[in-house]
């Protein structure tokens, strides 16, 4: 547990009691000051995990008597179906993701059950809710718009106090203590400024997407690694955006004041493939070559990298691996008992014909 928050420590220490018996269910949890010297923690702190614990529906405040014990598992249908639930399934990231987590659920005798939320909100609280009328053995979760804050963090916690394992894909929800199996975005933002720097580019625009941890982490390795260079950063340097602007990104409404942006730049870092594709075709389009005008790299090095003739330097991920990761955490979890844990992978530069050496 060495690295977790204090709050995180103490909330799972006294979720495993609850869990084995030794704190019954009805008895009274020691005090906040009890607590808080026992572990040297703030009052504070305590507060913090004693109130996670109460949102999972393990413990109970009753106002002028204390905190007791509220655990009452549910009993889970016998099944071997997984929950899957993918932001998208047919982007071109997530067949690879898919396919790593099939072989593993198969060949364990496990059955994928697949949702999709299409990175709606809404379309999340459908398949959770659906979960909780009909159980699964596990839940393997990529989060919708996970850099924003979640309504639905409750229904995360009703499925915990289910005792339902959950791991989360390719990002995770700050507010949640459970592991999450990803890339690590933050060491691939790092990559495509360092080629860039490499080629001798320091005037670099980027595109990133706002509603998702991973354009965040992309983001911050990028211009940290920039101004590691003595490259000054401004606010102009970086177009956000959020899911719904997608299809209007590269429309004829927005090509004028784009162009006119990206006209001091010499190079452009996407959020991911699918953006510097479509970069690269709106590009092309308003008479600009790559990359003897702009160079662009992008994320995930996926087959829009190469697709139509293009050739795209991008950064990539062991998509298939992640997705085998995440289920044979879960297959552990639930046939031997071994709890899961986070893990990132690292990054890999796949250098292609898009950015020009200046």
């Amino acid at each position: 547990m060495s690295g977790q928050p204090k709050y995180m420590v103490l909330s799972e220490w006294i979720r495993e009691r609850i869990r084995s018996g030794e704190f019954a269910n009805g008895s009274k949890l020691l005090s906040e000051n009890e607590l808080a010297q026992r572990f040297s923690m703030s009052r504070q702190t305590v507060r913090q995990a004693v109130g996670t614990l109460v949102n999972e529906g393990f413990l109970t405040r009753k106002q002028g008597s204390g905190t007791y014990i509220s655990y009452q598992p549910k009993q889970r249908r016998d099944t071997r179906d997984i929950a899957v639930i993918t932001t998208y399934l047919n982007s071109y990231i997530f067949p690879e993701i898919i396919q790593g987590i099939d072989q593993v659920l198969t060949d364990s005798g496990y059955h994928m059950r697949l949702g999709i939320t299409y990175n709606r909100v809404k379309n999340e609280a459908d398949v959770l809710s659906s979960l909780l009328e009909s159980p699964v053995a596990g839940i393997i979760v990529e989060p919708t718009k996970s850099a924003l804050p979640n309504p639905n963090l409750f229904l995360y916690h009703r499925l915990v106090q289910m005792e339902i394992p959950i791991v989360f894909l390719n990002g995770y929800y700050s507010a949640l203590d459970l592991p999450h199996v990803s890339a690590d975005d933050y060491a691939a933002g790092k990559a495509a400024a360092q080629a860039l720097l490499k080629a001798g580019h320091r005037k670099v625009f980027g595109i990133f997407k706002s509603d998702d941890i991973q354009g965040h982490f992309r983001f911050s390795g990028f211009i940290n690694t920039l101004q590691d260079a003595g490259v000054l950063y401004d606010d102009s340097d970086v177009l956000w955006y959020v899911t719904e602007d997608l299809e209007q990104m590269f429309s004829q409404n927005h090509t004028p004041e784009l162009l006119e942006r990206l006209k001091e730049y010499t190079a452009v870092v996407c959020y991911n493939d699918e953006i510097a594709r479509k970069l690269y075709e709106w590009l092309q389009k308003n008479g600009l070559r790559i990359p003897q005008d702009l160079s662009i790299v992008g994320f995930d090095n996926s087959p829009l990298a190469e697709f139509g003739g293009a050739s795209i330097t991008s950064v990539g991920f062991p998509f298939e691996t992640i997705g085998k990761t995440a289920a044979s955490q879960m297959v552990d979890q639930l046939n031997f008992g071994r709890p899961m844990k986070s893990i990132s992978f690292p990054p890999k530069l796949i250098v292609r014909n898009s950015i020009k050496k200046l």
